[in-house]
């Protein structure tokens, strides 16, 4: 067993001790303080430990022993685990019980709990720090990157210059502003990559992390990982697989799905659809009719819904969408058209909230957390500082149901009529933190481009 392996070991079997004999519900805030970790990396290790069964619910922020944790107390530790709880029919196996179904992975990246040390990067405060931003394409980008900008205003006594660049999806104008933002004297990188794919771009990072220049990405990441230091980001599998999820079980099964992706080539985007996908495949009858991209865009959304409509005799019974970027966009063109509004699925912005409950329609949503830029910084801050910092942080994404729309999978973090800001613009992205409710000026010197 590795060093890594036995922490996690060590990490989990002080969850479990935490609880008394009579399983008394303990709050999250608790456990993690008990802990001594990140609440990246204890909500991480929380979550996926209530995903296989260990800890289970009670209420939001609320956990007590699963029934895994709770049956090994009468039961050997070899003898195997039959969930026995009733579900939709998902592809049977021959060799699984009549009426159950195989328990859920477990959603767990043991790069969560391993940690890099940072010694060699260490410089005494002020710094420079340079972001190389993708873009700043739609609601949700300019919301992480105000939320970067926000947490720059916290930490300002330690921060000379912030230097934004925004590359626009463009892979080579991005690789020229690195060099702009590295002959301008950076003291560390952060990086949202315009393109994963992009060798050249790929290769020029790891030419800068070889010359000592420490990176850590944001919301998007090179393939080739090992130029960076650190990576904050969220949990698009879990976003495509429980929006999915939640889909299936809210039509009984049965359906047809049009979906609608984010930017096509992003791995965001590639990530949710491909999760989606296998979920829709273990419900036979569940048809998914259609995948298009959207660009992330309301626009995108309208139009691509426009064209299928066009072709379709009838609406479909849902519409996956993987953010309300474009959910809002497919909502419009229902809503003008004499076709019923199909539930669909889809977060991230406050119009797709407003929409959904004003109207009526079922929604599941799973914020992708723009406040992953705020941790970005916090991320960037403790690696000059020296200080040990995970391989990945997470963000925590939450599920976000209106009330009596949760399945038998799929149970609300927290409910859509109060997560919705009827006060704020419909552009908002509420998982933006507290700078959503900050000024909206960022603080900062910015880069030309």
């Amino acid at each position: 067993m590795s060093k890594d392996d036995r922490s996690n070991v060590q990490r989990i079997a002080a969850v479990l001790k935490g609880f008394d004999t009579a399983n008394t519900p303990r709050r999250t805030h608790d456990i993690l303080g008990d802990l001594g970790v990140t609440r990246s990396t204890g909500f991480g290790l929380l979550r996926a430990m209530t995903t296989a069964g260990w800890l289970e619910r009670v209420d939001h922020g609320v956990l007590r022993l699963g029934p895994k944790a709770r049956a090994m107390i009468f039961a050997p530790l070899e003898a195997p685990e039959v969930e026995t709880r009733k579900t939709l029919a998902v592809n049977p196996q021959p060799a699984r019980p009549q009426g159950t179904r195989a328990r859920p992975d477990l959603e767990w990246d043991p790069s969560l709990v391993r940690t890099v040390e940072t010694m060699r990067f260490r410089t005494e405060p002020p710094y420079r720090i340079g972001f190389s931003n993708a873009s700043t394409s739609n609601a949700w980008r300019q919301a992480m990157l105000q939320s970067l900008s926000y947490a720059e205003k916290i930490a300002q006594a330690q921060i000379a210059e912030l230097l934004v660049l925004d590359a626009q999806d463009d892979p080579a104008r991005q690789r020229s502003q690195i060099d702009q933002l590295v002959a301008a004297g950076i003291d560390l990188l952060l990086i949202s990559i315009a393109s994963v794919n992009d060798r050249a771009l790929s290769d020029r990072l790891g030419e800068l992390a070889a010359q000592g220049l420490p990176i850590v990405a944001v919301d998007r990441r090179p393939n080739d990982r090992a130029s960076l230091v650190s990576f904050a980001t969220a949990s698009d599998h879990r976003i495509g697989r429980i929006s999915a999820l939640w889909m299936a079980e809210h039509l009984a099964g049965q359906g047809r799905v049009w979906m609608l992706s984010g930017l096509e080539g992003t791995s965001p985007a590639l990530r949710r659809q491909q999760a989606a996908l296998g979920v829709f495949s273990q419900f036979p009858g569940i048809r998914v009719e259609n995948v298009s991209y959207t660009d992330w865009t309301a626009r995108g959304g309208y139009e691509a819904i426009g064209r299928v409509l066009s072709e379709a005799r009838r609406a479909p019974d849902g519409v996956w969408c993987d953010s309300g970027l474009q959910g809002v966009g497919s909502l419009r063109r229902f809503l003008e058209s004499d076709q019923p509004v199909p539930a669909h699925t889809g977060g991230d912005l406050n119009e797709m909230y407003k929409l959904c409950l004003h109207h009526k329609v079922p929604m599941a949503a799973l914020d992708y957390p723009a406040s992953m830029g705020a941790r970005a910084l916090e991320l960037a801050l403790d690696v000059l500082g020296g200080n040990p910092v995970p391989q990945r942080v997470e963000v925590p994404v939450q599920i976000v149901l209106p009330r009596g729309l949760e399945t038998l999978s799929v149970k609300a973090d927290a409910w859509a009529e109060r997560h919705v800001a009827w006060d704020l613009p419909d552009e908002a992205i509420l998982s933006q933190g507290p700078a959503l409710r900050g000024p909206k000026t960022p603080n900062r010197r910015s880069a030309s481009a």
